[in-house]
């Protein structure tokens, strides 16, 4: 993908596996910077187990998030038609398995549980603002104009057969004549 000289993507449209690619890295380079902030300001409140918990907390956030976008980039990539019924699905696997997180790790005492939990939320916001900047700084095409879906008409086509359709018709009409 071209770049401008500012290093942010040219204005012209992308495929939806580039603008995943773009999305992935944008979102990914703040939440890295709040995930360290996170881990050192755990380390001051509560020493090794605050930091623990930032850093477990922020791995958990990158990685579900990092995770949905790769797969769900694959998936548009592959068959777009099946983006809402997939994102749905990978949003509902991720939720399952954050809740099993969660109940894992309830009784830990091996790290902090609510520094955890604030990491959690900072990366994840963190990810959401980079997404937002991503999803503003790129236009995506929804339908390939170079790769018409199977079954599709060209417009031109569609034309020229309307118009010879119309002309069928009114060969075919009996006393019609003038």
């Amino acid at each position: 993908m071209p770049a401008a000289t500012d290093g942010h993507p040219t204005s012209g449209p992308l495929s939806p596996k580039q603008a995943s690619a773009v999305a992935l890295r944008t979102a990914l380079v703040p939440s890295v910077v709040v995930a360290v902030i996170a881990v050192v300001a755990g380390w001051f409140v509560d020493g090794g187990l605050g930091a623990l918990g930032a850093l477990l907390g922020s791995l958990v956030a990158i990685a579900f998030f990092a995770g949905g976008q790769y797969v769900l980039g694959r998936i548009l990539s592959g068959n777009p038609d099946f983006a809402l019924s997939a994102g749905l699905l990978l949003y509902l696997t991720q939720v399952l398995i954050l809740f099993g997180l969660i109940v894992l790790l309830r009784g830990a005492t091996w790290l902090n549980g609510r520094i955890f939990g604030i990491a959690v939320i900072a990366v994840t916001i963190a990810w959401i603002v980079g997404s937002l900047i991503a999803t503003n700084r790129t236009k995506v095409l929804y339908a390939d104009p170079a790769n018409p879906a199977p079954g599709s008409v060209p417009a031109a086509a569609a034309a020229d057969a309307d118009a010879a359709g119309e002309a069928a018709l009114r060969d075919a009409r009996p006393g019609d004549e003038q």
